[in-house]
């Protein structure tokens, strides 16, 4: 048997946490049952699912303040009405 192979980019792991989407505050890829801390702060248990799973309840919205550190980090500039 072959193995097969899945490559992740930490970059583009978004752990949802009260139908919020974070981000990771280290460019790790964390496994099932790691503790992870995202930009904001918050901190949680990872568990994966398939992305169809993502919409059974509602979409998840972008946590405002990871949202505002990934753009001042990046040089981007704020959204509209952000402080």
């Amino acid at each position: 048997m072959t193995a097969g192979t899945i490559h992740l980019d930490p970059d583009l792991i978004h752990p949802v946490i009260d139908d919020e989407w974070h981000r990771l505050k280290d460019g790790t890829t964390p496994q099932t049952g790691d503790t992870v801390e995202m930009l904001c702060g918050v901190t949680a248990t990872i568990g994966y699912e398939p992305l169809a799973h993502r919409r059974r309840d509602r979409p998840p919205t972008c946590c405002p303040a990871c949202d505002a550190i990934t753009r001042k980090r990046q040089g981007i500039p704020r959204r509209r009405g952000d402080r």
